[in-house]
């Protein structure tokens, strides 16, 4: 089977300081000021991120590094369209979790051809992500929902491709008496990616139940791995998480249980039969404009991909530890619970419109002060 490269390798990009009861999405001045500090902290190199979980990234694929230094060009550095022969590199930056899984999976199967080199830069937190939009150097990005819509209220030129992450957010604690929203009067919750969706819809959940985080309710912001592994220590009670990590800290401390599930507690909120919208693909217009058959092969593998995950998981999984340093075993059984579903970003305007009105009827400030038009969505 033909295969195209993957090199995987960590963004040299700085984290900045995701403090407790910060607000979710700041002020313009706050926001502006995150972007241009995150944009010169890449430009500069940035502090790298030293953590066990990422340390296998690092040496993957040096060797390749070399032979892209001396000549190989990348997708928006290229003219040419992908298939005619000439070696193309696809940039992408995302995180390690579920939307990542289908790349793996494309490259592995050589789905985007011969010449086509995917490359996968990681980012830990969204003010990475924006460095790396920024930065003339990314092709495509792995969005959290909010801060699509965000940068692109703002005045980027983002466009959302697909949405492939649904439903995939738990509250999870070791308090075994926990059993409403209210009872979190008092007590500090534990919250991955500052103004992310799963950052976003915690604050609404406890707003609908009387509590305003920040008074009532102490928010501390870390990282998915490091809130797993406190929770999995006994060092934490109350957490927001996403899979794999859910499954990660019940497996290694048998007192942690979801005690909400965050698809539940929307359905309760729209009264209906639908799922939370949590993450997509995306990348710019001058990207679709100058690559529109590239980013139509690339929609279409990325889904047949997706789908291969959900029915071949322990093949994911393997290709998850080898390539992203993740545990197999975890990986594979958190897939079935990843809410792995592939939607175009068109088709899933309707859900979009909902999650994105209820959110700015909360805290307009979480997507960059409106629901997005049409012209964020990509049809393919």
């Amino acid at each position: 089977m033909k295969k195209s490269k993957l090199l995987i390798g960590l963004a040299a990009v700085a984290m900045l300081a995701l403090t407790a009861c910060q607000g979710s999405g700041g002020s313009t001045a706050e926001t502006e000021a995150e972007t241009k500090a995150a944009a010169e902290s890449s430009e500069n190199g940035g502090a790298e991120n030293g953590s066990s979980e990422n340390s296998g990234a690092d040496s993957l694929g040096a060797s390749e590094k070399k032979a892209d230094e001396n000549g190989k060009k990348t997708a928006a550095e290229s003219g040419e369209e992908a298939g005619n022969g000439e070696d193309v590199v696809l940039k992408l930056a995302v995180p390690k979790a579920p939307p990542t899984l289908p790349l793996l999976h494309m490259a592995d199967a050589g789905l985007l051809g011969d010449n086509v080199k995917m490359e996968l830069d990681i980012w830990d937190a969204p003010e990475q992500l924006i460095a790396m939009v920024q930065d003339g150097e990314h092709d495509m990005f792995a969005f959290p929902l909010t801060v699509a819509a965000k940068l692109y209220n703002k005045g980027l030129p983002v466009r959302l491709t697909n949405v492939n992450t649904w439903g995939v957010t738990y509250f999870i604690t070791t308090d075994p008496n926990l059993t409403e929203w209210s009872q979190l009067k008092g007590k500090t919750v534990y919250v991955p990616l500052q103004s992310s969706p799963p950052d976003a819809l915690t604050q609404f959940f406890l707003n609908e139940a009387g509590l305003k985080a920040g008074e009532d309710v102490e928010i501390v912001y870390s990282t998915t791995a490091e809130i797993s592994q406190m929770m999995a220590a006994g060092k934490i009670e109350y957490a927001t998480l996403i899979e794999p990590q859910v499954t990660a800290a019940k497996m290694n401390n048998d007192q942690v249980r979801v005690a909400f599930s965050f698809e539940d507690e929307w359905k309760k909120v729209k009264g209906e039969d639908s799922i939370v919208p949590n993450a997509g693909l995306g990348t710019t217009e001058t990207f679709i404009s100058e690559k529109p058959e590239l980013v139509t092969e690339f929609e279409a593998a990325y889904e047949e991909s997706l789908n291969w995950v959900l029915e071949h998981p322990a093949d994911a999984a393997a290709l998850a530890e080898e390539k992203l340093g993740l545990k197999a075993a975890l990986v594979e059984k958190a897939i079935p619970n990843m809410g792995l579903i592939y939607k175009n970003a068109a088709d899933a305007k309707t859900d979009l419109d909902g999650f994105y009105q209820l959110l700015n009827d909360f805290d307009p400030s979480m997507i960059g002060g409106k629901v997005p038009d049409e012209g964020m969505y990509y049809s393919k």
